[in-house]
């Protein structure tokens, strides 16, 4: 099975967290009750897996691309982004996924301008050269990048 292609439940075996047994009659509940239940909060009915469990497994799905057979996602790539963030909007879990993408901008926004500030103080400390200097554009250039994933990111989760 290419990476790409695996669904939750593939996700929640392969992680140890549901039998292949438990989820074929999740599946069974699921076609013969209400089909438009999804899987994972039926597993949690089922009391198979926790709602972390769940959010675990939905975070490792959305890594996923779609669009290759590698593991992730290009997070610069803002089409992309705008996809993950329209295929998920409709969903019971999208609060969840709000919320999440919330605590994972903000922790990686403090640790940001944090390195940023201690870059402007070693630049101003550091002796300058051509090589320095290019560095130091590198470090700012890559901070400026993951500020941007990350206000992107927010941006596109933190509205409905």
């Amino acid at each position: 099975m290419k990476v790409f292609e695996k669904r939750l439940g593939q996700i929640l075996i392969d992680e140890g967290k549901v039998r292949l047994e438990d989820l074929e009659s999740a599946l069974s509940i699921q076609e013969k009750a209400s089909p438009s239940k999804l899987l994972g909060g039926i597993l949690i009915e089922l009391s198979l897996i926790s709602k972390d469990d769940l959010d675990l497994a939905l975070n490792r799905q959305l890594l996923y691309s779609p669009d290759t057979n590698k593991f992730g996602l290009d997070l610069n790539d803002d089409d992309k982004i705008k996809k993950l963030a329209d295929k998920y909007r409709e969903s019971e879990y999208f609060e969840d996924l709000n919320e999440l993408i919330g605590v994972i901008t903000h922790k990686i926004r403090n640790p940001l301008s944090g390195i940023s500030a201690a870059v402007e103080v070693l630049r101003d400390k550091v002796e300058t050269s051509d090589v320095t200097e290019k560095f130091f554009k590198m470090i700012f250039k890559e901070i400026d990048s993951l500020e941007k994933v990350a206000k992107d990111l927010f941006r596109e989760f933190s509205h409905k």
